[in-house]
């Protein structure tokens, strides 16, 4: 297990992904939790047949692939079907986050979890536990609804319910070790992960 575990979190299209792109690039591990619940639904995982139980086959392409474009219009416009998503699938992606963390070399390791901080401002007990630092990613709201509707060709209302669904900024920056400040472009984006990376490093080898 590393002497580190920095919880990386933002609301959609905040920059998570280039920020963890900087990190690996630096040699460090990120373990993406989206990555493990993507790779949890595959077309041959036993964990569909709980899904289409809950929400039927309207989340299903032909092939019978999940279509999780059709199943985010869901949980996003319902709040109890959201919910019980994240009850079924928070569990099964700790188990595969501990699993990572167990094989990992890596001085310090960023844990790329975008729900890290819930609707009530708080964060699952399971990843508490394990987190040392959390890492926010800090972006205007006006600037989330533009770049999740050009990213994903959704209109703006989408975009708004999407981002109601998650937790506010400020519930996010209050319980934040760390912020970036992604409102400027990416080289000082860049630069202010070259900068905690220093930190953390500094952190790690006490």
């Amino acid at each position: 297990m590393p002497e580190l575990i920095v919880g990386l979190t933002g609301g959609i299209a905040s920059g998570k992904s280039q920020v963890s792109r900087y990190f690996k690039e630096l040699g460090v591990e990120v373990i993406d939790a989206d990555e493990i619940a993507h790779e949890l639904f595959s077309a041959d995982s036993p964990h569909l047949t709980t899904l289409r139980e809950e929400f039927g086959d309207l989340i299903f392409n032909q092939d019978k692939t999940l279509n999780r474009k059709a199943l985010g219009n869901i949980v996003f416009s319902n709040p109890e079907k959201l919910a019980w998503l994240n009850r079924m699938t928070h569990p099964l992606v700790a188990e595969q986050i501990l699993q990572q963390l167990s094989q990992s070399h890596s001085p310090y390791v960023i844990l790329d979890v975008p729900l890290l901080i819930k609707l009530d401002g708080s964060t699952p007990s399971y990843l508490g536990e394990i987190i040392n630092r959390v890492l926010v990613i800090d972006v205007t709201e006006e600037t989330q609804v533009k770049r999740v509707i050009r990213r994903d060709n959704i209109s703006k209302e989408h975009a708004m319910k999407i981002i109601s669904a998650q937790a506010t900024a400020e519930q996010r920056k209050a319980n934040a070790d760390d912020i970036i400040d992604n409102n400027s472009g990416l080289q000082s984006l860049k630069t202010q992960v070259l900068k905690l990376h220093d930190f953390y490093l500094s952190k790690s080898m006490r």
